[in-house]
């Protein structure tokens, strides 16, 4: 925001100065308050903090501070804190500046900002008031732990019957329940709607990462967070293990003070992995024990798939030596999981796990993109080309190729889609991956050849490999007439150097291979452990988590006999509404059971040669299979 030129030569050593200045670093200190609840001691340590108002939490409502593991850490330390001080005291909330009713009992207000957490602020003892709580004091805890809340929300809503009115949320209550303050304001209802949302933080992530400052604001977090408030990896903060406490209309039955802790004193492995994670160990704790509690025989829903011919293993896999299969009992229990899988990404540890096919999905596509090698100046330019191209010439030809099957949908096809984009340790160079997902297609699974389920020799005719190779089939067709597709095809191939599949005249960003085909086959047999990544989750030892870009609906007024030089037709494209990231992992996850049968095709429009490209993996590995 400043005219930083006026410092000349030396703009660049100002601004690193700035986050050096003394003032500002005297905020990064971290002290520990001690907290006695229904006769336990806890000591609770927490960054320093003005008055400890929530208010002072607002850059977590519009800047992605939870994407830095640190900063992370420091959030959750002040909301524990925060939370365990109020169910102590017996509050009906959490403190936050506010305004209150005069004293005169008139409908004068006057604002407070002494609102605070004795011993753990600037505010000495006689200055802290606790005798109002705000009606936004829940914002910071509904983003950093959105159950427990909702359920502080819920407790400040009932306080009292004035908190709620036609014009939504009073301003404040009383602690004793006896009166509120008669005001609406922003600070109270626009900063919890906002914080019930999810705040703007991954939006400004998107906005940071395509102007380039990403990486500055990432550092900058790590540079006060990581070194003067957290210290490094192996210091462990008071309090760090226990979780966030509900308000006291919970219960206890429900709510074990302290459960959090003892389970780690038994564990050496979580207790080591709060430390290493540098995050909120209550949450890694809630991944590991549904993997505990989750494990399965082979054919469940969920495996972690394979790592040097042998199922992957990590900290939330359990250590019972059992083939890496899980399975949720209930819709409860798959929704737990979809959590876990969230938390465990926004902490820095994203989970290896697969979705298995059942035997009717929705229908996807596997695209993998190569672009340079590690070393190569512009490795990254085969993004533009794949998805940022303007005129989305491959999305317009599969989305086409499908609508020669599945005409009805010409007036609207949705299309989630999902990236995950990096350098690819096998082949060492870059690699593009998007998951295409349309769900409103359903298909069944191809199967792969196997002695033990009597099927070698036949030749299963699943839809979806059906429907890949006619979209394979359509784009090599097409591409010798369609001057869009040509030049596509060609600025893919320059991407990786015109590099060749090994031992074929196939180039690595060809058609049937951008398309792959082999995460569609259903591998049987007790040792399965085949496919689609969940949203957020990653692949063994490579740092390229997998991420939703957003959801389209194409439409065309164009019919599908379009000439070969005009294909494909062009496609209306309009942008969906985003979705809170559990229902991403929900739109993503192939094994959700599926309501309804297979979706009515047109065989007539399937391409000649299609089925008769039909043999599975199997059959390519072993002519004798067949």
């Amino acid at each position: 925001l400043g005219d930083w030129s006026v410092f000349g030569d030396a703009a660049t050593e100002e601004k690193e100065a700035m986050w050096d200045d003394p003032d500002r670093c005297k905020w990064l200190g971290w002290s520990a308050l001690e907290v006695t609840l229904e006769g336990s001691t806890h000591l609770i340590g927490a960054m320093h903090r003005s008055t400890f108002s929530v208010h002072e939490e607002w850059k977590h409502l519009l800047l992605p501070y939870d994407e830095v593991p640190a900063a992370r850490r420091a959030q959750c330390a002040a909301e524990r804190l925060r939370s365990w001080w109020a169910r102590a005291e017996g509050l009906p909330g959490l403190l936050g500046d506010c305004h209150v009713a005069s004293a005169d009992g008139g409908t004068r207000t006057c604002h407070v900002a002494s609102f605070g957490i004795p011993g753990a602020v600037s505010l000495r003892l006689h200055q802290a008031r606790q005798d109002h709580v705000a009606g936004c004091g829940a914002f910071a805890l509904l983003l950093a732990d959105p159950a427990t809340g909702a359920a502080w929300l819920h407790e400040t809503l009932c306080a009292h019957t004035g908190m709620q009115t036609q014009w939504g949320m009073a301003e404040s209550c009383a602690a004793d329940r006896s009166e509120i303050c008669p005001l609406l304001t922003w600070d109270a209802k626009a900063t919890t709607s906002l914080a019930v949302l999810g705040g703007l933080g991954s939006q400004m992530r998107r906005f940071l990462e395509r102007d380039v400052k990403l990486e500055r604001f990432s550092s900058i977090l790590n540079r006060l967070y990581g070194t003067r408030a957290c210290g490094d990896e192996s210091h462990s903060l008071s309090g760090e293990l226990l979780g966030f406490a509900p308000p006291a209309s919970v219960g206890t039955q429900a709510w074990s003070p302290g459960a959090a802790v003892s389970a780690c004193e038994e564990a050496s492995l979580e207790l080591q992995l709060a430390k290493a994670a540098r995050c909120d160990a209550p949450r890694i704790l809630a991944a590991r024990r549904w993997f505990d509690c989750h494990e399965s025989e082979p054919g469940a829903p969920y495996c972690t798939g394979k790592f040097y011919k042998e199922p992957y293993s990590d900290w939330y896999t359990p250590r019972t030596g059992g083939v890496g299969h899980y399975a949720a009992a209930s819709e409860k229990d798959r929704l737990a999981l979809y959590e876990s899988v969230v938390s465990c990404f926004k902490l820095g540890v994203p989970l290896v796990l697969l979705a298995r096919q059942p035997e009717c999905y929705a229908l996807f596509f596997d695209l993998d993109v190569y672009g340079g090698c590690e070393d190569a100046p512009n490795l990254k330019e085969v993004i533009r080309f794949a998805w940022e191209d303007e005129k989305q010439v491959l999305a317009c030809a599969i989305v086409s190729s499908v609508w020669d099957l599945y005409p009805e949908f010409r007036g609207g096809l949705e299309v989630a889609v999902f990236s995950s984009n990096g350098l690819c340790r096998r082949k060492k160079r870059f690699k593009a991956s998007y998951h295409l997902v349309f769900p409103d297609i359903i298909v069944d699974r191809p199967e792969k050849c196997s002695q033990a389920s009597g099927k070698c020799g036949q030749r299963p005719a699943a839809r979806h490999i059906a429907v890949r190779n006619h979209v394979v089939l359509r784009l090599s067709d097409a591409v010798g007439s369609s001057r869009a597709l040509a030049e596509l095809r060609y600025d893919l191939r320059r991407c990786c150097g015109f590099e060749v599949v090994s031992g074929s005249a196939t180039y690595l960003n060809d058609w049937t291979e951008i398309l792959d085909e082999i995460p569609l086959w259903h591998e049987p047999g007790p040792d399965a452990a085949t496919g689609l990544r969940l949203p957020f989750t990653d692949k063994p030892r490579e740092g390229r988590p997998k991420l939703p870009l957003g959801r389209w609906r194409f439409s065309s007024a164009t019919s599908s006999d379009v000439s070969l030089e005009d294909w494909p037709p062009t496609c209306s494209i309009e942008q969906l509404r985003d979705l809170d990231l559990v229902k991403w992992v929900r739109l993503g996850d192939i094994s959700a059971d599926v309501t309804g049968e297979l979706t009515p095709w047109s065989e007539a429009g399937l391409h000649p040669d299609a089925l008769s490209e039909l043999e599975c993996p199997e059959c390519w590995k072993d002519a004798d299979c067949i």
